[in-house]
């Protein structure tokens, strides 16, 4: 059980970074769902695989459109 602290389980509390579904990072970004995956591939952005879907890091989409690679 969680203590008032907000300590939650494990006496840790974790903050996720927003997950976005790759159609919605490629509209994010302007881009086509193939480049999206071929930047996960690539390591220019972050994802992880959920099953059989994989979300990408909004943070990461932030990053990757400030350092100007985005043409």
């Amino acid at each position: 059980m969680a203590s008032r602290r907000g300590e939650g389980f494990g006496g840790k509390i974790e903050v996720m970074s927003a997950l976005l579904t790759v159609p919605e990072a490629a509209k994010y970004l302007g881009v086509g769902r193939k480049k999206i995956y071929e930047l996960l591939e690539w390591g220019e952005i972050k994802g992880v695989k959920l099953g059989r879907s994989v979300r990408v890091e909004k943070e990461s989409l932030d990053r990757f459109r400030e350092s100007g690679k985005l043409t």
